[in-house]
Parts: C-alpha cells; structure tokens; sequence
C-alpha cells in the first residue's frame, strides 16, 4: 500500500492543492516559503503517531487568501493504492457502489470543522428568503475557533482542492448556500474508522527533519532502530552459549561488587548512616554490580560503533560521528527496519526533509539512487539541484511560491514514456535548476550562457538569479525535449527558447551551383533556421508558457551589429601578439556592413572558440553595452514575475552610471533625476518618462 495522492484545502499555505504520488522514491521540489514543510506536517497530521491523535488547528492554520477563516473548514485527505485484502487496509477501502469485490484504493481524512449546530444554523440561514452578505457575515462573527471540531474518516470519495466540490458539500459564501449537515453525505465525507482498528498501529511512519540531531534517537530504546532490528534475535541464540554467557557476568558482577575499592565506599556508606539516624533505624546498605544477565537486554545494550572509512582500524561511538554521518546511519537503518521487521505494518513511510542540510553532493545522489526499497515509500524535498537530478520527473511534484498561496506543478502529466525519459536523461545537477526557477530562458550554446548573464547584470543591477530566472545551455539537445516541461498541464512558468534564424551574413546567388563553399555553408544554415523556426512555432502553438524568439543572425553576429564592436575590439590584445593583426581585425569588426563585420567575428570564434571569445568579452561589458532587443524580450519574459523593487534597483543603476560619465548626453539629465521621498513605483514611472530611449525602458516596455 502507498500513498497515491494528497488533497490539501485551506491549510496554511494551501489553498487547494492536490499532490500525487508514486510508489518507491518520490520527490518534492520547491524554493524556500514554498510549502514542503507544511506539505509534510499535513502527511504527519494523518500518519505520523508522534503528533496528537486528534490535532488542534488554530485560525492561524487557516489559508490566507480568504476573506475570513470563519465558517470555512480545513481539509487534509490521503489516497492510498495497492490496498491488501487485509481487514485493516480494507477498513480504509472505498467500495465501488454495487460491488463488494476487495477494493485496492482507499482514502483517510481529516475535517476541521464547524460543529454541527452552527452548520445547521448556516443552513437554515442560506434558506431564509431575504438573506444578504450582511446577515451572513453576522452569523459568522459570532463563531469561535473553539466552535470547530476535528474529526477523522475513512473512505471518501470527494477531491475538496475542487472548487465545485468544495462549495456543494461545505458551501458557496457568495451565494449563501450551505448543505444540510443531517444529510450524512458518507460516500462524500467517509465513514469513521471501525473502534478495534487505529490507524497509526497499523502503519509506521518516520519524520526525519531538516537539521535533525538523530544521535538522541539512536540512544532511545523505543525509537532506535538497531534495537528493533535486534529484538527477538536473543531467542535464536543457542541455550549453551546463553548460559556461558549468562554465567559468565554474574562472575563479573561479582567480581566487581568484591572489589577492595567497591567495599571501602560501601562500608563508609553504611557507618555514615548509622551515625546519622543510629542502627535501629539505618538500612542496611550494599553496593552490587548489576550488568544485565539476560539475554534480551543484553541485546538492548548493544551500541553501534563507527569508523570513518579514511581511517581504517578505527571505530567510535554515534557521538563521534558528524551530524551528517550520524543520518546516514539512522536512515539506512530505518529502511532496513522496514523492510525485515515491520513487515506486519500495511504500510512503511519515510519523509526526509532536505537531507542536503546534513549529506554531501556525492553521498545525496548515491542514497537517492539506491533507495530502491519495495516495502517503504520514502518521500523527499528538497532545494538541491543535486538530489532533483537524479529524480525520475514521473515521481517529482514541484512548489512554488505564489500569492498567499502554493503553486504546484506536475512536470511530467501527460507525457509519454519516451518524451519523460529523454528529459531525465537531460536533467543534470546544473540544468536540474529550472525545476527550481520562477522563469526559465534556454540557450544552445556556450557564448550566450556565458554572456547573457554577464550582460545583464552589467547594464542592469541585476543578476538573473537574483530575479529567479534560470538561463540554460540546452547543448545539442532539441529545444522542444526540455520545453515541453512547461505547460498548463505540467509546469507553469514562463519559458524562453533563444534561438537564431541564421540568415545568411553574405550576400548568396540565385543559383546555389554557383556557391562557394562559404556561401554554400551559409546557405545550409539558413535553410535549417528556417526549417527549426517553423517546427518551433509549430511546437508552441496554443502554449502561452513558451516563447521562441529569434536572433536575426547568430548570437555572436547580433551582438557585435548591435554597436557593440568596442567590447570585442578591447579583446584584440589576447587573441594576437602582432599590431598589425589586431588594428585589421579591429578595422573589420568596427565595420557597418554585417558581410564584414559578421564574417570577421565568426571566422575568430570559429578558429579560438565560442566559449573562449565570450569569456573574452565577458571581461569587456560596460553599463552601455548594448543588449540585443531579441533577449531583451527573452529574459522579459521569462522575468514577468519579476517585481517592483528589482526594477526600482535596476532604475538606480543605470541613474547612477549614466551620472558618472562624461561626455554622456544624458548626464545631466542623469543629475537632476529625484529620488527623494518618492515610492518604487514613482521612480520606475519617472525613469520610463525621461528615458524613453533608454535600453531598460525596452526591457520595462517588454515585461
């Protein structure tokens, strides 16, 4: 049995979600605020017997997005899958009406609640003929949090993350209708769980925090899993060596209580007391040695000793370990104790909350490859790109922060097998990162993922991470395999594919027979930038999460025709040692004419490199270069999250460059640019006034 689905309404930053689940190894990823610790307290509230039975909600667990948490209830629902025919999954079972076959799905739930009088008065009142918003409202007004009740069920059949579903069965407070609470509606809210059957004895669950000092656990004899791991073993011990054994420490308890030293304290003890309260009074005192002389507790103190694998012959005790190595061991054995101890359980969960806190880069990616275990369902979150490379994207659902409320996206629903595993393969710790981001921009080279960034910052103020844009090097891999993540069904976030048209740079025939073999590599080139420019529109028809955008030339090419020859000259110097190479290069590239300026920039990054020029030109950036329109319009888009503040600080930049150069037309009006008392939405306003032609009035125009 596993967890398949979790449905969440109106919990803290859950307005209403529903997550699904896997068997095995399931993954969540999301920014810090997202909700995974949340996510995971809701898990708990259900299955975790370390939390109260009946759990107290608070108004502050209410969803924020609400008007007024008055009236409205919490909605915490678990579906399971793979049910046994055992009589306590079947307990949880919803039967198919008409069928009494065993069911494999089943469902548990928790209802805060208001209790049942005052549902009935919100009924009565959603009755009245002459009922407004007004009265409604003084009825809720007069509802305390300690009106509600909390109330456990099992087998229901409702999905209360749908709004429709919500407003019939808990009701619509726009249109004041409210059901009647002596309708039962048990297919809908589920049925209480039969008395002889409890939950949480019937399933193990185990919450392995971020931050976690697993040490006290390991030395807790109910919560130690080598202690479960070796209950009972005393039994298989052969009867002679138990009474070797046996024998053996009562000599040494013995032998120890006889000890000179031991003696001297007891009879010190013993006079003292005497001659305080006198011998009719005074007990009698001994000290005796008492190391355990039964087997089963002779198991209990057995202690785990560990040795770093850098220093061979040599072990300590758990509180020896890093607290990173003291969770590897705790974890390891907890799976362990699942899979050869609990198997009576129906089911084994394990919720590990951002190991990264604790586990390198390469011990993350080696336990999150080998946790294969049949019996236990292990969900994870995480903010490591590290940990979410090596997750399957089937098995991975994806946080983000929105307003007052979680976002949730399913990167893989409603792809094939292969379209997911062509995705997976291309997920590595680096481009793993656009799972994470509030926008993405894909880029197929080395030169835009070195210089876009570069260029930005440069001009801007701003850093791309600092505005939750990922850029990524999509490599030789086709733009459309990463791409389709982004989706109304899967992920919706704002993604931009930069890519080039690769029109020619020189002039070509009429007759390709006549090419030279330049012109007929530029014809080539043009023909497929043609032929990708429509398979990419093609691709994002009727997707508004994905935009191609277009480079007219090549990157290299736009970049330099956009009066951008001064950062490429100043790298003359590292590429030749001759005066003369450098001034012709120089006098090429400085050229109006892209049939020379373009050929001169591609035939030197051609023979050094792309990647190496643009580290080159990386160095070279000022606050005027200038960036190309076409990823301009890239990264706003990808950025339309992007808020008030960033622009406001990337306004402030460009203000303060454009003050302190000389010779700038724009200076002085640069100088009489007031900010003083003055909102961010002001001094944005202000800059796109005065600034009409300025490059980041086009990037504020795009967004």
């Amino acid at each position: 049995m596993h967890i398949s689905c979790l449905s969440i309404r109106n919990f803290r930053n859950f307005k209403s979600a529903q997550l699904h689940f896997r068997k095995g190894i399931n993954t969540i990823i999301g920014e810090n605020g997202s909700g995974k610790t949340n996510l995971f307290f809701s898990l708990r509230i259900l299955i975790d017997n370390t939390l109260p039975r009946y759990f107290k909600f608070y108004q502050t667990d209410f969803n924020r997005v609400l008007d007024s948490w008055a009236g409205h209830w919490i909605i915490i629902s678990i579906t399971f899958d793979g049910l046994d025919t055992s009589e306590e999954a079947q307990a949880l079972a919803i039967q198919s009406s008409g069928h009494m076959e065993t069911a494999t799905q089943g469902s548990y739930s928790v209802y805060f609640r208001p209790k049942y009088q005052f549902r009935k008065e919100l009924y009565e009142y959603s009755q009245v003929e002459g009922k407004d918003s007004a009265g409604l409202k003084l009825l809720l007004d007069k509802l305390a949090i300690e009106d509600y009740e909390t109330v456990y069920l099992c087998r229901s059949t409702a999905d209360f993350s749908i709004d429709d579903i919500y407003k019939k069965y808990v009701g619509d407070f726009d249109k004041i209708e409210f059901p009647d609470p002596d309708d039962k509606e048990e297919l809908i809210f589920g049925t209480w769980l039969p008395k002889e059957i409890n939950i949480h004895n019937e399933l193990s669950c185990t919450f392995i925090k971020a931050l976690r000092d697993v040490e006290s656990d390991l030395r807790s004899y109910s919560s130690n899993p080598l202690i479960s791991l070796l209950r009972g073993k005393e039994k298989t011990v052969e009867i002679t060596k138990q009474h070797e054994i046996i024998e053996s420490i009562d000599q040494l308890n013995e032998q120890i209580s006889s000890l000179d030293e031991v003696m001297e304290v007891k009879n010190g003890i013993d006079k003292s007391i005497k001659e305080t309260v006198g011998t009719t009074y005074a007990p009698n005192i001994d000290i005796k040695s008492e190391l355990p002389n039964e087997m089963e507790k002779l198991f209990q103190s057995l202690k785990l000793w560990i040795g770093d694998p850098d220093e061979d012959g040599h072990k300590g005790r758990i509180s020896e370990l890093s607290l990173g190595g003291a969770n590897i061991i705790y974890l390891s054995l907890k799976l362990l104790e699942y899979e050869k101890v609990k198997t009576d359980r129906i089911a084994n969960f394990l919720l590990v909350e951002e190991p990264e806190a604790h586990v390198h880069t390469h011990i993350q990616k080696t336990l999150f490859n080998n946790l294969k275990e049949n019996k236990t369902q292990v969900i994870v979150s995480t903010h490591s790109t590290h940990i979410s490379s090596v997750s399957n994207i089937s098995q991975v659902n994806i946080l983000s922060r929105g307003d007052k409320e979680a976002q949730i996206f399913y990167p893989s629903k409603g792809l094939d097998k292969d379209e997911i595993i062509r995705i997976e393969r291309y997920l590595d710790a680096v481009r793993s990162n656009l799972l994470f981001a509030k926008g993405v921009v894909l880029v197929e080279g080395d030169a835009e993922q070195i210089l876009i960034p570069e260029m930005f910052k440069k001009v801007f103020g701003l850093s791309l991470d600092e505005i939750g844009v990922s850029l990524i090097n999509i490599g030789s891999t086709g733009f459309e395999n990463v791409a389709r993540i982004f989706h109304p069904d899967r992920v919706r976030k704002n993604c931009s594919i930069l890519t080039d048209d690769d029109t020619s740079i020189v002039t070509l025939p009429a007759d390709p027979k006549t090419d030279t073999e330049y012109q007929a590599h530029c014809r080539a080139s043009e023909k497929s930038g043609k032929e990708r420019k429509l398979r990419l529109t093609d691709f994002c028809k009727g997707n508004t999460y994905i935009k191609p955008i277009y480079a007219k030339y090549t990157f290299e090419v736009d970049f330099l025709m956009n009066s951008n020859s001064y950062e490429f000259a100043n790298c003359l110097d590292s590429i030749y040692k001759q005066g003369a190479a450098i001034d012709k290069a120089k006098e090429k590239l400085e050229n109006k004419s892209v049939e020379i300026a373009g050929v001169e920039v591609l035939r030197i990054a051609g023979k050094h490199g792309k990647g190496w020029l643009a580290l080159l030109v990386a160095e070279q950036l000022v606050y005027n270069t200038f960036i190309p329109k076409y990823i301009l319009e890239a990264i706003a888009f990808a950025a339309a999250h992007i808020n008030i503040s960033s622009k406001a600080k990337a306004v402030l930049h460009r203000i303060k460059h454009i003050q302190e150069h000389d010779g700038n037309s724009l200076q002085e009006k640069a100088k009489d640019f007031d900010v003083k008392d003055k909102s961010h939405e002001e001094i944005v306003s202000a800059f796109i006034a005065d600034f009409k032609n300025d490059q980041l009035t086009t990037f504020l125009a795009f967004l």
